[in-house]
């Protein structure tokens, strides 16, 4: 089955030039994968090696640098049997800037927690142009390809998607820098991801191989 890893939604944000976003997912061992995006085409080759338990391998397309913000719809297929096409599409995306917010519980703290938090969330619609992401409270351990759960998909900016519940999302501290640098920047489009978990030493975010050779043991 033909997907965007769930890293992917529709009204998220590519990092924009001088960086080139890479945009990946899962589809059928070795089909050849076309995207378009702002009317520009690429192609690639998916893994000849499943990944997974459903028998699916890796595409993966790095994008030429981008200057214009947007919006696109990013549009990706693959052959499937019979001749005819599996599609799959992401709308209203940007190119902007695009941020981690990780943390313990500081960072993990959300808007309708703190001082002031009701007036933010109210005027959150004035920036569509900033989207929010938070990443769910699953581990690993061992590293994994990608997220194991999504909190929240992407979102742009909304009373609704800024206000959400305490300590799931979003970020308030996340959400402050960002709207922040959006208005230092001239309204430049803004992606927020926010993967924090309140409590955790540095140790349990690090891959297996960093901590052996530190002479750590789990």
């Amino acid at each position: 089955m033909l997907r965007f890893a769930n890293y992917f939604g529709d009204n998220m944000v590519l990092q924009r030039a001088p960086q080139r976003a890479v945009v990946w997912g899962y589809g059928d061992t070795r089909a050849r994968t076309t995207l378009s995006i702002n009317n520009k085409f690429y192609q690639t080759i998916s893994g000849a090696v499943p990944v997974n338990q459903l028998g699916e391998s890796i595409w993966s397309v790095t994008l030429d640098a981008e200057s214009e913000e947007g919006p696109f719809e990013v549009i990706v297929t693959q052959p499937v049997a019979g001749g005819s096409l599996a599609s799959i599409s992401l709308k209203n995306v940007l190119y902007g800037d695009v941020w981690i917010c990780s943390g313990q519980s500081n960072m993990q703290m959300t808007v309708i927690d703190i001082f002031n938090g009701a007036t933010e969330i109210a005027n959150a619609g004035n920036y569509p142009k900033i989207r929010f992401f938070s990443a769910a409270l699953r581990d690993s351990a061992s590293p994994v390809e990608e997220l194991l759960g999504v909190a929240q998909p992407w979102s742009v900016a909304s009373p609704s998607s800024i206000g959400g519940p305490s300590y799931w999302y979003a970020s308030a501290v996340c959400w402050l820098y960002g709207r922040m640098i959006h208005t230092a920047l001239n309204n430049r489009p803004i992606g927020l991801i926010a993967t924090s978990w309140g409590g955790t030493v540095i140790e349990l975010w690090m891959p297996p191989q960093a901590l052996i050779d530190c002479g750590v043991r789990r």
